[in-house]
């Protein structure tokens, strides 16, 4: 029974050694995202109060201030805007790689069952077939849930693609990053 047991708690470690390793690309690359902004925030303030040192009258300094504001909005709903698609990615490529995990241990145990039922004594005969009548409602229920599961990540995506229709449109990405002054 250990033999049979090893090489799924291997896979097991593996798969978590995987979503850990998953999981700290995330955190890189939002970390990456928010330095980055970090910078854009600082030359945009920089500019910002270079600017406010120019002006002379008070209607000036109202257009400044509007200008200011949509520059900073933008800015930090570009970045909001690419934190959110990292976030999505993320969460695809942990799904993907949840479910791909799942399947094969799910298989593993299926094989692993079917093959023990298969040494069951005389007798039995019952048994078994209420073990497989089991795990085939099992089985089934499973498929089931999933594809629920799957009606439900649709119809959450096309709410989102909705909301995102009647927001207000920002920039599409962060700022690009821009170069160190000397």
């Amino acid at each position: 029974m250990q033999n049979q047991v090893k090489p799924q708690v291997e896979a097991s470690l593996k798969a978590a050694f995987d979503l850990a390793n998953l999981s700290f690309s995330q955190v890189e690359r939002l970390t990456q995202l928010t330095l980055e902004q970090a910078k854009v925030n600082a030359e945009l303030a920089h500019e910002q109060l270079t600017s406010a040192l120019e002006v002379k009258d008070p209607a000036a300094a109202m257009d400044l201030l509007k200008s200011q504001m949509e520059d900073s909005a933008k800015s930090l709903a570009g970045f909001a805007a690419t934190a959110f698609e990292l976030t999505q990615e993320f969460q695809a490529e942990s799904a993907a790689f949840a479910e791909g995990h799942f399947d094969q241990a799910h298989a593993s145990v299926n094989k692993t069952l079917t093959e023990n039922l298969k040494k069951a004594p005389e007798g039995s005969e019952a048994a078994v077939n209420a073990v497989k009548a089991a795990v085939d409602a099992g089985n089934k229920a499973l498929a089931e849930a999933r594809k629920n599961a799957k009606k439900t990540a649709e119809l959450a995506q096309e709410g989102l693609a909705k909301l995102k229709e009647h927001a207000p449109k920002a920039a599409a990405k962060a700022p690009a990053r821009r170069k160190a002054r000397a």
